[in-house]
Formats: C-alpha cells, sequence, structure tokens
C-alpha cells in the first residue's frame, strides 16, 4: 500500500486497489453463499456497491447519506435496495487507506469471511495498490461534538491523525474493563486491529436465530462468551475493545477520509451512525 502516509491516509493522492479480485462466503446473518468482486474505479468514485443480483444492477454508496441504523450491522439503503453488514470490509478498505473501490455483490449482505477485517486486508494487500491522479480531500473537525445515550458515549475531537481511544465494560469477569487506543495506519490496522472478532453471547445465539439473524455464525467467527467463560480460543487478551475500534474505523469510513481523535465507551453500530452524522455536520473537507 502507499507508504506516504498521515494518519492513516495518503498525503496528497487518491488510490485504488490495484487489480481485481473475488471472494466467495456465507453470510453472517441469511447464512447464504454470497459472492463479491472488487474492482479499481476512477478518482472520486468513492467505494460503492453494485447489486449484481438484482435487475439493473442497482449502485449503494458507501457514504454518511444511504446509511441506516441498526443495532446488529451496519446497513446501506438506496431506493429500496440494502447492502447489509459491510463493516469489516469497509474497515479494511478505509483502515487501509483505499479511497475508490468498485464492490460487485451478489446478494443482500457482504460474506463474513472470519469474522474478521482479516480475510479482506489479506486480499487488497494482494491485490496490491495503485496511486490515482487526483488530490484526496481529508475530513476535519471544525468543533467537538458527541453522542450519548445512557452509558454509551462517542466524542469526536478534532486532531491532526486519525486515532481511536475506546473503553468497553462487562459484568462478566472474562471480559471487565478493556481499553485501547490506536492511530488508525495501515501497518497498525492491519496487524492490531484486523484479526479481531465480534463478541457474541452464547444465551443470545437462539433468540437471534429465531429472528432470523445468526444464521451462518459459528463458534470460530466470533469471540462467543459463556456462563463460565469465553467459548474458544482467543486471537488477542482484549480482542472485545479491538473488535470495537475495527467497527467505529468501518462505520466512520462512510464520513470519508478523517483526521479526529474518536473516543468511545460501549457504543454500537447505531451510536456510530449518528456520530457519522455529526461529524459530517460540523466539519471541512480540505485537500
Amino acid at each position: 500500500m502507499d507508504k506516504n502516509c498521515e494518519g492513516g491516509y495518503s498525503v496528497s493522492q487518491q488510490t485504488t486497489i490495484g487489480s481485481d479480485f473475488s471472494f466467495k462466503g456465507v453470510a453472517l446473518h441469511s447464512g447464504e453463499e454470497v459472492k463479491l468482486t472488487i474492482k479499481p474505479a476512477p478518482p472520486d468514485a468513492g467505494i460503492y456497491f453494485v447489486r449484481m443480483d438484482l435487475p439493473q444492477s442497482p449502485i449503494i454508496p458507501a457514504s454518511w447519506e444511504y446509511a441506516q441504523e441498526a443495532i446488529r450491522c451496519t446497513t446501506l439503503y438506496n431506493n429500496g435496495v440494502r447492502v447489509r453488514t459491510p463493516e469489516h470490509l469497509l474497515a479494511a478498505l478505509s483502515g487501509l487507506g483505499v479511497d475508490n473501490a468498485r464492490i460487485e455483490l451478489w446478494g443482500e449482505e457482504v460474506p463474513m469471511a472470519d469474522g474478521s477485517a482479516k480475510t479482506w486486508v489479506e486480499l487488497i494487500q494482494k491485490a496490491g495498490s495503485a496511486t490515482l491522479d487526483s488530490q484526496r480531500k481529508v475530513r476535519s473537525l471544525t468543533r467537538p461534538v458527541w453522542i450519548d445515550e445512557g452509558e454509551r458515549l462517542l466524542v469526536a475531537l478534532p486532531a491532526s491523525q486519525f486515532t481511536i481511544s475506546y473503553t468497553f465494560t462487562h459484568p462478566h469477569p472474562a471480559i471487565g474493563d478493556q481499553f485501547a487506543q490506536y492511530k488508525i495506519l495501515p501497518q497498525i490496522f492491519a496487524k492490531e486491529l484486523a484479526p479481531s472478532r465480534t463478541l457474541a453471547f452464547l444465551q443470545e445465539v437462539e433468540a437471534l436465530r429465531s429472528q432470523g439473524l445468526g444464521l451462518g455464525g459459528n463458534m470460530e467467527v466470533a469471540v462467543v462468551l459463556g456462563e463460565e467463560g469465553f467459548v474458544g480460543e482467543l486471537r488477542f487478551a482484549d480482542e472485545v475493545v479491538r473488535h470495537k475500534i475495527l467497527d467505529l474505523v468501518g462505520d466512520l469510513s462512510l464520513a470519508g477520509p478523517l483526521r479526529a481523535h474518536i473516543v468511545g465507551l460501549r457504543s454500537g453500530h447505531a451510536l456510530n451512525a449518528r456520530l457519522v452524522r455529526a461529524i459530517v455536520a460540523n466539519s471541512v473537507m480540505k485537500g
């Protein structure tokens, strides 16, 4: 990837991926097999999805204007057409500094891969990157903004680099209090954040499936917490909080390249979506 980076993004030029790649895998919620192909895109195209399984192949941009608040996943919506669970793929593209890409999708959900962004990072790195002849614009805050909902809180502060500080708390002693802070730079994202998986509670699995959710999940694609502790091996001792940061990187990418310090406490996708809108309303895009 582009080594000339500041705050996770190339100082000047936009990028896209160097070559096409495809992936086929199971969707988390529907349990169906889904295929996608990612292709290079021209300057200022942004990241956008194309629903190849539908007539006229409708386009859904990965942008804040098309985000719907959802509890269990990020959802993009345009003229009656949805794309669900794109957050890990979007996090990988954003974390590696990719500005433009066409994502052709045969289905409503992005495949879950291994439950983290690791698979996407490896595929993007293998495809390589291409620098485009157009200047990148990065979003900078004009003032601090915050969103709170009970014990959940997100704050965005003006900063020169994209940094996320996050605290996750849970009464179960296997989790307890976890704190992590990372600058969102390609090398850091790929090594420290991308492999982390989402938290799932064993007691909630059947309830989710009765609602038609989580049908494609298994014990390998999540950090599963039972009454006695974690079921299976962790990739990091603090994998839970690392994945919360990963999700934030994906959700915040809907605002475009960002320079800000994000401080979070026990937030989820719905609160992330509200913060994105607050950031957009209180920021400017600069070259």
